[in-house]
């Protein structure tokens, strides 16, 4: 046995070796300078601009950190941040005890454009809060970090994955500091989890709600090019936006080359991470229960879902409409095979799995 003086001297982490996210930084700054959170836009359905602000984010991310430093409430939080990573690296059963009596998460999880962030706000907006004043980085996809795990310099993807957790914990008790003492209800996109199902489970807890959206590949793949600034030239993938890097980083995460991803056309790769996508939802475990519903996309079905939380929250509100277009089919219609194979596939392993897939509802809103 490795005595304890030595485990000490040879297990150290620093504030450099692991340093906050910007995401995290940029909260803090907004929250104890009183700009608070009132124009948030990851609720938007109809925007299509590509976000500056993590770029921005990043680029502030050494001045906040310095400033931030003189502030007691920045501390405090920052301390919670990486008593969290230790707990979490640690396994401290207790201490998420501790985060499923306090919070009870409901998640909806599906790959962008899938119609996940439209239920989330109307989550929020059942429970009594305005969607544009929530934090995307508590309610939205991009956060906490979680993917393929790899090695850069002076970057583990796992390690980042505990720390920006950790710090999303840290978040959810400045935000909701003023909600009382009872358990708190926190809607979250998740996209990410399934890079990490086994670890988000249990984070989740036993009582964690899940929703999977799941949309025609043809449109979802129409969504994210218009997202992302148009379909390329030549009809060749490019990564221009989040959404792409994701489709990149995923592929070669599975031995794709990258001779072959700068080959491949535009809807080849995205069809490819549609596919894998959701292939590794079903076989992570996560979304395996009683706790889960599956939603096709498509604007009754999410007003339905929408209205239901209103009344089950008992928010005296109604759901705003879900936009959709028709007429998708007819902009690519040589993808359409190459989707309904795709769907087969994977409509065939969660039949396999015990998870019911919206195989009729997907053709609806092409």
């Amino acid at each position: 046995m490795i005595p304890p003086p030595l485990i000490d001297s040879a297990i150290k982490l620093t504030a450099s070796d692991l340093p906050p996210s910007a995401v995290f930084l940029d909260f803090l700054a907004r929250f104890v300078e009183g700009r608070g959170f009132t124009e948030e836009s990851w609720h938007r359905q109809r925007s299509e601009e590509l976000s500056e602000a993590p770029r921005q984010a990043r680029e502030r991310a050494g001045e906040r950190l310095t400033r931030l430093a003189l502030d007691g409430t920045a501390r405090a939080a920052t301390e919670s941040a990486y008593g969290w990573f230790h707990e979490l690296a640690t396994a401290n059963l207790d201490a998420l005890r501790r985060l499923h009596e306090r919070y009870r998460f409901i998640v909806a999880i599906g790959v962008p454009r899938s119609g996940g962030s439209y239920l989330i706000a109307e989550l929020y907006s059942a429970l009594g809060f305005e969607p544009s004043s929530v934090p995307a980085a508590i309610a939205h996809d991009g956060f906490p970090e979680a993917g393929p795990t790899v090695f850069m310099p002076r970057h583990n993807g796992w390690m980042r994955t505990l720390l920006s957790t950790g710090e999303y914990i840290a978040m959810l008790e400045l935000f909701f500091a003023r909600s009382g003492a009872g358990r708190i209800d926190v809607p979250k996109k998740l996209t990410k989890a399934i890079y990490a199902s086994g670890f988000f489970k249990q984070l989740l807890g036993r009582d964690a709600e899940f929703v999977v959206t799941v949309r025609h590949p043809l449109a979802c793949c129409i969504s994210t090019y218009e997202k992302s600034g148009g379909l390329p030239p030549g009809g060749v993938f490019a990564e221009r936006s989040t959404i792409e890097h994701w489709v990149r980083r995923d592929l070669l995460s599975v031995g794709t080359s990258r001779e072959e991803l700068a080959s491949l056309d535009y809807f080849s790769a995205y069809l490819r991470y549609w596919e894998q996508y959701y292939t590794s939802l079903a076989l992570s475990g996560l979304v395996r229960n009683a706790r889960t519903t599956v939603i096709g996309f498509g604007a009754a079905r999410m007003q339905a879902l929408a209205a239901h939380w209103h009344d089950r929250c008992a928010s005296g509100r109604s759901p705003a409409s879900f936009f959709t277009r028709a007429g998708l089919q007819d902009r690519h219609p040589q993808w359409l095979p190459r989707s309904l194979e795709a769907i087969e596939r994977v409509a065939g392993l969660w039949r396999l799995m015990g998870i019911p897939f919206p195989l009729a509802e997907l053709g609806e809103c092409l």
